[in-house]
This record gives C-alpha cells, structure tokens and sequence, in this order.
C-alpha cells in the first residue's frame, strides 16, 4: 500500500515538473521580432554648480562644488582645459554614481567625453 502511494506521489511530482517546463519554454520570446531595449543608465540625475580641476594625483580633470568632489568618468581635455585654467564655476548635468560623474551637459550644451589615449 505504501509503496502504491509512494509511486503515485512520485508521478505526480514528475508530471508536474514536466507541465512546468513547457510552460516557461512555451513562453520564451521568438527570436527577432523583439525590439532592441537599452539598458536604463545607471546613476542618479544631478544638477550641480562646479569648478573644473586639475591634479594628476587626482586622477587629472575632476569637479569640485561646495563641499564635495567628483572624479569624471568622461573627460574631454580640449573643452575642459580652457575652463580649469579660467577658474569659473559651471553648470553641469551628469549622472551620479557614488563620486564618480558622467556628464552629459556642460553650461546647458551637449558634452561629449574623450576617451583615453591607449597607452603601449
């Protein structure tokens, strides 16, 4: 008698799993009809008024405000220079993570960031 419950006990549980997976493969997206999505940017939208700096200990151009200091994961020399040199505070528009800052305006125009020289 146990042995009888025990088989049926075991069936059910295989046909359950069984009826499982085919739903979630039934449910798997056809390849190729599906539209490319963007992952959502990482990071917290801020507004902040800075000063461009300079520091090769620092890790070259980074932004300082009021209290606090971010390292740019976007540098661009050529526009960022001019500005360290001038000494004038900036409006910027960047994505925040932890202390780091990719900004994507600067004085409400579209900033571009350069990457790095590859070092040999």
């Amino acid at each position: 008698m146990r042995l009888k419950r025990l088989l049926a006990v075991f069936a059910a549980g295989v046909i359950a799993t069984a009826l499982a997976s085919s739903g979630a493969l039934a449910q798997a997206a056809a390849q190729g009809n599906e539209p490319v999505v963007k992952p959502a940017p990482r990071g917290l939208q801020v507004t902040l008024q800075v000063r461009v700096k300079n520091m090769k200990r620092m890790g070259g151009y980074y932004v300082q405000g009021t209290t606090e200091v971010y390292h740019l994961a976007n540098p661009n020399p050529e526009v960022l220079e001019p500005l360290f040199k001038s000494g004038e505070t900036v409006t910027i528009e960047a994505r925040a993570s932890g202390d780091l800052l990719t900004i994507q305006t600067l004085n409400g125009k579209k900033y571009e960031g350069k990457p790095e020289p590859a070092s040999k």
